[in-house]
């Protein structure tokens, strides 16, 4: 099956840095160096939807987008909703869940929309189209209900009204697999879109951790969180882009899934690194926040590792398990390093 091509646009990069300042504003869920299990729960929930969001349009433009008129307009609608909704992430939940839920709700019928008209013109297999059609509703219906519960009494309903949500986007594709012509799906430019989005995360990361380079007090701290950045950096581009085939045929179910963790994981380094100049947070969480995102991290690229090419000789599965092992171990030494030269 021959693979299908896909330039990536300009305006995905623009897209991506969007919804990369909308994870970064999630930064400040983290209160007092320490993360109430609460606290925690709304900041992955928040996470997931947003990464959900970016992912349905994402996958409508590698399987159908040709950046016509329409494409361009309800896109810019997108990312001007998701702009509202990056300003409206607070501590009090109370405070963001109206404002959250009907720019989800805004995001999410662009790219219904989109779908609809690809049905209508039914130019290419459709089959996609009219499964993403039918996720996206039962989305969109669940997060009218989250808006209207928001609207008359916002609480915790609410939260676990968008968790369903996040639940369906990520599961019904499983229960939902009407037949579809797969050579519509791009590979090698879905590989490219979370190389992107993954690499502007760290970029992010590179900016919070502009604070520990401070001209007028050199120390070797600034040097190991950056070392530790730039191997977790190098890491990933070596399994992602260097060692996996891009020129395939594929679902890339798994590759979708994975890249939630990574870009997940390095906000939350990104945090624990934060929590090193924050003298209220506890050494111990933020040292077990650090070993779990690592951990994270690390499991979610080896996930990927059923992509590497095949004439890649790795040696025996025990062989790269045992890279991967030894990769965490230095980090974790790095860090180790970081944590006495800090005390």
């Amino acid at each position: 099956m021959k693979v299908k091509e896909k330039k990536v646009e300009l305006i995905e990069l623009f897209y991506d840095l969007i919804y990369v300042y909308a994870l970064s504003k999630l930064t400040m869920l983290m209160e007092n160096g320490v993360i109430p299990f609460a606290g925690f729960f709304r900041y992955l929930v928040v996470c997931f939807v947003i990464l959900q969001a970016w992912l349905y349009l994402t996958n409508y433009v590698n399987r159908y987008g040709r950046w016509k008129w329409y494409e361009y307009g309800l896109t810019a609608v997108n990312m001007t909703a998701a702009v509202y909704m990056a300003n409206t992430i607070d501590t009090d939940w109370g405070e963001m869940a109206t404002t959250f839920n009907l720019a989800m709700l805004v995001m999410l019928l662009c790219v219904a929309v989109m779908y609809f008209i690809q049905i209508r013109l039914n130019e290419q297999d459709t089959g996609a189209a009219r499964n993403m059609l039918t996720i996206l509703t039962v989305d969109l219906f669940l997060y009218l209900v989250a808006f209207l519960a928001s609207v008359i009494h916002p609480g915790q309903i609410v939260l676990w009204i968008d968790v369903a949500a996040v639940l369906v986007g990520a599961f019904l594709p499983f229960f939902i697999r009407g037949r579809f012509d797969i050579s519509i799906i791009s590979f090698p430019h879905l590989v490219e879109r979370f190389e992107l989005i993954t690499i502007i995360t760290f970029g992010e990361g590179i900016v919070g951790m502009t604070g520990f380079f401070d001209v007028k007090h050199v120390t070797l701290r600034p040097i190991l969180v950056f070392a530790v950045i730039l191997c977790l950096f190098g890491y990933y581009v070596t399994q992602i882009h260097y060692l996996c085939n891009h020129h395939r045929v594929d679902r890339s179910l798994r590759l979708m899934f994975s890249h939630y963790f990574i870009v997940i994981a390095v906000n939350l380094i990104t945090v624990a690194f934060k929590f090193l100049e924050n003298p209220e947070a506890s050494h111990l969480f933020t040292a077990g926040l650090m070993i779990a995102a690592l951990i994270l991290f690390f499991a979610a690229i080896f996930s990927d590792s059923i992509y590497i090419m095949k004439n890649i000789a790795l040696g025996s599965k025990m062989q790269r398990n045992r890279v991967d092992f030894w990769s965490l171990v230095r980090q974790l030494c790095c860090l180790s390093v970081l944590r006495f030269t800090d005390s």
